[in-house]
């Protein structure tokens, strides 16, 4: 069959190639000949067209019901139609922030693995541990997306095709993750402790005597996401002048404008164009320009700071940044701009912990019990070391983990198949898209008691309990998040420089209110994420 559809589609472009090229022959005969003859021609040229039209059509229809034909009895919801498939559906519970909850309700009706279809595009949805464990390991068979949203924003350069994090997979991924990773152990974690502490509670005091002296109610999401953003001086960007942790306002505005602007430009054509004429999306655009000239006068100050030391700080991450896209020029031609996508990501990734550190205050604040022993824990806590804190904080912990199987930064993962295989007695095509989504996953009642409570005690004895390839925070194999050790110091570390002397409440009238956007790739709380702060009594 798919030999056919090769066949036929070669034959309507060769056909359609002919017939624009004898309408071209033609119209430009009739430019030379006399008016009787231009007749003629302009018949020749509005027939090649018609001609064009109805072959692409009749390619186009074929091809659909081949498609179609090729994916009868493949478990999964009904269609709207031939030519929306389950979009519209699906558009409608995203718009009232039900998506997710739809999936597992696709899941639990048509099995953990089902296609489902947008327009005339059949794709994959699964949470089978077992295909997971595939999708995630088996890099030749499953590649990363290529179109992911936040590599740009309406043609305006984000993060690129090229970032350690964002590269689909390949040599060039593997050589700069190379490079990159010893950066993130839990090894070198521990001898950059001091350093980040000293930057994490440096920043939190700040943003907290701002927020006193202001007494206005704490957006936890704008909170951390300055903090996080002032933290990275701590890795070397700050330079001499203090270049990012004086503008961290101004770095966590943009991220915000970018993580809410960037999925929708996947819209129809209508919305797009305007979109691209809304005054928020053309301010944000002007940011992005400005994050990246910050960027770029980083990366000037820190070649020139390389050049004349003669070799990398092992703690300055810029400085790897370099490192990765110089021994990549000897592969490829790897240019600045390539140097600085890895920077814009290190500017959005680390915003990451921020939108968990956010979730995680909602939830406990909202469970007494909870917030006690945290907030007890946190206040004897020794922090003297990387090794001390985590022995001080083995509740607060367990209560990160249940935030971050509520509530994972990133709701859902994709993969593309590279060749034809056969996937749980599922015949899947080269191409077919595959999405596998941890919102979907961390809530399953196959694989959780009591699947949408926050209980940390659930945590008890670690991770090691839980059925591989069902919890996926920091996803999991080779393309396992590599900042997985610096994320939970940095979150404990900003836990107890909040918690060691201040409590934390929600604003009066909003004591049960919580609610997350989960429309888009990341997830944070829109409601209930307004608190009060108060010096610990006593």
């Amino acid at each position: 069959m798919k030999a056919v559809v090769v066949a036929f589609k070669r034959t309507a472009q060769f056909t359609a190639g002919i017939f624009v090229l004898l309408g071209g022959v033609v119209y430009m005969s009739g430019i030379k000949t006399a008016a009787v003859v231009s007749f003629a021609s302009s018949y020749g040229l509005i027939s090649s067209l018609v001609m064009v039209i109805l072959a692409y059509c009749l390619q186009t229809i074929t091809l659909y019901v081949i498609v179609h034909k090729n994916h009868e009895g493949y478990p999964g919801p009904v269609r709207e139609n031939f030519f929306s498939g389950n979009y519209y559906t699906m558009r409608q519970r995203q718009d009232k922030n039900e998506l997710f909850d739809l999936l597992t309700e696709w899941t639990i009706e048509h099995g953990k693995t089902f296609l489902f279809w947008r327009f005339n595009t059949p794709k994959c949805f699964t949470v089978d541990p077992d295909i997971i464990r595939c999708m995630l390991t088996d890099l030749s068979l499953f590649a990363k997306a290529e179109v992911i949203p936040n590599r740009t924003l309406f043609s305006q350069r984000i993060t690129g095709t090229s970032s350690f994090l964002t590269v689909e997979g390949g040599q060039v991924w593997a050589r700069k993750r190379k490079t990159m990773s010893p950066y993130f152990t839990k090894i070198h974690m521990t001898s950059m402790f001091e350093v980040c502490k000293e930057s994490i509670l440096r920043a939190t005091k700040k943003q907290i005597a701002e927020s006193i002296t202001s007494q206005d109610a704490v957006n936890l999401v704008e909170f951390y996401g300055e903090i996080f953003q002032y933290f990275l001086g701590a890795f070397g960007f700050d330079l001499d002048c203090e270049l990012v942790s004086s503008n961290a306002k101004f770095h966590n505005l943009c991220i915000q404008r970018i993580l809410k602007w960037v999925p929708l430009q996947l819209q129809t054509p209508i919305e797009t164009w305007k979109m691209k004429r809304n005054p928020e999306v053309i301010e944000t655009l002007e940011m992005v320009k400005k994050l990246r000239q910050i960027g770029r006068h980083i990366l000037d100050f820190k070649h020139k700071e390389l050049n004349e030391a003669g070799h990398e700080d092992e703690n300055d991450i810029v400085h790897m940044v370099i490192k990765a896209n110089e021994d990549e020029k000897e592969q490829s031609s790897i240019t600045q701009e390539f140097e600085l996508d890895d920077i814009m990501t290190i500017f959005l990734v680390i915003d990451n912990m921020a939108k968990t550190l956010a979730s995680f205050f909602v939830e406990v604040i909202r469970h007494q019990h909870v917030y006690d022993k945290v907030a007890s824990e946190v206040r004897k806590a020794d922090i003297s070391s990387l090794h001390a804190m985590d022995n001080s904080l083995i509740y607060t912990e367990m209560a990160i983990l249940e935030c971050l199987r509520l509530h994972p930064t990133l709701m859902r993962g994709i993969r593309v198949l590279q060749s034809d295989t056969t996937v749980k007695d599922l015949d899947l095509y080269k191409r077919t898209m595959i999405f596998f989504g941890q919102l979907v996953l961390h809530r399953h009642p196959d694989f959780w008691e009591n699947p949408n409570d926050f209980i940390p005690e659930r945590f008890a004895n670690g991770t090691g309990f839980i059925e591989p390839f069902t919890y996926l925070p920091f996803v999991a194999g080779p393309r396992v998040c590599m900042g997985k050790h610096l994320a939970m110091l940095t979150m404990k570390l900003a836990i107890v420089a909040t918690l060691k002397n201040y409590d934390m409440r929600p604003v009066p009238g909003q004591e049960k209110d919580k609610e997350w956007d989960l429309r888009f790739t990341i997830v944070k709380p829109i409601k209930g994420h307004l608190v009060n702060l108060f010096p610990v009594k006593g």
